[in-house]
Formats: structure tokens, C-alpha cells, sequence
């Protein structure tokens, strides 16, 4: 997340928990718009593509390496006004559930591990190579167990973060929770 937006959603929010009513009304409006990156994972996944249709003639055989990077946290664009419930000095906030905001595989994180094709056969082309690759960026934003994992350290770490900042602006009492 860059850093101005990160820095504008923390003084929002410590705007927002100075006073109590009409900052609980307007919460959703301060902070509109934002999104809370809260952790990047970055993984290396192997994509592999094997031609059989033509076997007779030959195989054709692709390995790429791809180094991925996914950012996962909350969009603070889904607060509601109930969201956030301020009694003196404690406050209750639920906040959206976390979602994975960016997968991005640069250029220069595609390697061509492996290619193997057979005197009888054509190369691959560059369009069967985006194809490919589009496979393989589909596989990992799918995977269901990485998708956990980084959900999970997502919302533990804005829970982390926002639990952090409520106290520092002198709530005692802090329940944060998640929409489901």
C-alpha cells in the first residue's frame, strides 16, 4: 500500500477516535476509499505445460518458474455507519472481511526453466506461452490453502493494527470484529 494512503486512513482514524457521537456517524465517510494492506506474501510457483495431442510426432514439454507477489488486507470503502460504536471509553468496530487486493507477477519474475520439443513438432508460441502463464497465475490465485493463509495473517494483523490504534487514542475497552 503506498504510503501516503496508509499514513491518511492512521490520522483518520485517530481523528475519528477523539471525539465519540459525531465521529461514529462519520466515520465511514473520513476514511472512504481506503484500503488497509496488511500482508504481501510472495511465492514461487511451477507452471508446466505437457503437448500429448500429437504424440506420434513427438513431445512438447514447458517448465516455468514464477515468482508471485500477493497483497491481502481490508477495503475500508465497505465500513458502515454501525460499523463502529463508541461508549465513552469503549468502542466496538467491526471491520470488512480481509480480501486479496493485488496478485502480480512482474516480467522479470518469469523464468523458462525446461523446454523440450521434438524434431517433428512446432515451438511454442509466444501466445501459447500467455496462455500458459495465465494458467498458472489462475492456479495460484485459486489455491485455497494459500488463499487461508494469507487471509488469516491478514485480519490477525489489522486486528493487530487497529487494536494498537485504538489504545494509543485512550479507548480501554476494544472489540474488533469481522464481517463474515
Amino acid at each position: 500500500m503506498k504510503r501516503g494512503a496508509f499514513l491518511t486512513v492512521v490520522l483518520t482514524l485517530l481523528l475519528c477516535c477523539m471525539g465519540c457521537d459525531k465521529e461514529q456517524r462519520d466515520i465511514k465517510s473520513k476514511i472512504q476509499k481506503a484500503e488497509l494492506g496488511t500482508v504481501e506474501y510472495t511465492v514461487r510457483q511451477i507452471i508446466r505445460n505437457s503437448d500429448e495431442t500429437w504424440k506420434f510426432f513427438g513431445e512438447r514439454k514447458v517448465l516455468f518458474s514464477v515468482k508471485a507477489t500477493l497483497k491481502a488486507g481490508i477495503d475500508l470503502d465497505k465500513l458502515e455507519d454501525d460499523d463502529v460504536v463508541v461508549r465513552g471509553k469503549s468502542i466496538k468496530l467491526t471491520l470488512p472481511e480481509p480480501q486479496i487486493m493485488a496478485l502480480n507477477i512482474r516480467p522479470d519474475d518469469i523464468e523458462l526453466v525446461y523446454s523440450k520439443v521434438s524434431s517433428l513438432r512446432s515451438n511454442y508460441t509466444q501466445k501459447e506461452y500467455d496462455e500458459i502463464l495465465r494458467a498458472g497465475e489462475e492456479a495460484i490465485r485459486n489455491d485455497e490453502s494459500l488463499r487461508a493463509n494469507i487471509l488469516a495473517d491478514a485480519e490477525a494483523n489489522a486486528r493487530d493494527f487497529f487494536d494498537l490504534l485504538l489504545r494509543s487514542s485512550g479507548f480501554e475497552n476494544i472489540e474488533i470484529l469481522f464481517d463474515e
